[in-house]
């Protein structure tokens, strides 16, 4: 990782005051975590957008803004600190534009919106908020009224009907209240812990169940004392002697019952 040239901008950034260290140790960790995952992603076909290694620093505080790796209220309260021709402002309004304009792109290539709805929105884009997803930019449209409740609808319809998972999965999250804490409450680094345990998890799973399960022991069989069999056997070799003749030595035996959750009788 320290060879990683995308380090350097990042290191830039941290320079210029404009990422904290926090925030560039939680870059960090979300790279490692989307190297660890490139081959599932692309042997599952999923598009994650990575930062590139030749990025500058624009283009790296773009992605971190659009990875929500940058505290966004922190970043507005350090825009309204920095002069209006300060670079570092510039170079801050340059990367947050960036940024609000990667969700409208994703919207028009899912076909959820038209061309004409898409240079309109990024005719128009906000410098005060950050449009984290395609869903938060979908929400914009509708709070802004270029996409009516009717036409959303329509658009549900349709997206139902004949769209790709990703395009369903943005239209249904868009018409629902936007959730105070998503995952993103997590730090990168918290996931990366997460992702390490899933994958030991996931290594040792196979030993555990192909453990033998232990031999379950027979519940315990109680012995009935039958005491009446025994004074009737005897009873009967008493009766079965002839009178004077030498008494018969029998060795009387009696077999006990064995019984199972059966009260004595």
């Amino acid at each position: 990782m320290n060879a990683d040239p995308r380090l350097l901008p990042l290191d830039e950034l941290v320079s210029l005051g404009l990422v904290t260290r926090d925030e560039y140790d939680d870059a960090l960790a979300e790279l490692e975590i989307v190297e660890i995952q490139r081959a599932h992603n692309a042997a599952e076909g999923i598009d994650v957008p990575e930062l590139a290694f030749d990025a500058d620093p624009q283009q790296t505080l773009a992605w971190l803004l659009s990875e929500e790796l940058v505290d966004a209220q922190r970043f507005f309260a350090m825009l309204k600190t920095l002069p209006t021709q300060d670079e570092r402002r510039q170079l801050a309004a340059a990367a947050l534009q960036q940024a609000n304009q990667q969700p409208y792109a994703i919207l028009y290539d899912e076909n959820l919106i038209n061309q004409w709805q898409r240079d309109a929105a990024l005719d128009r884009l906000p410098t005060d908020i950050l449009i984290a997803s395609p869903v938060a930019a979908l929400r914009l449209m509708l709070a802004q009224g270029s996409l009516s409740p009717q036409d959303y609808q329509a658009l549900k319809t349709r997206t139902r009907a004949q769209g790709s998972e990703l395009a369903r999965m943005i239209v249904d999250a868009a018409g629902k209240p936007q959730p105070k804490h998503g995952w993103r409450a997590w730090r990168p680094s918290t996931w990366m812990i997460v992702v390490i345990v899933l994958v030991f998890l996931a290594l040792a799973a196979p030993g555990w169940f192909s453990r033998t399960a232990p031999a379950t022991m027979p519940p315990p069989v109680e012995t009935l004392e039958r005491t009446d069999l025994q004074q009737r056997a005897q009873s009967a070799v008493d009766s079965a002697r002839q009178p004077g003749a030498d008494g018969v030595q029998y060795d009387v035996q009696v077999v006990q019952e064995k019984v199972k959750d059966e009260p004595p009788r």
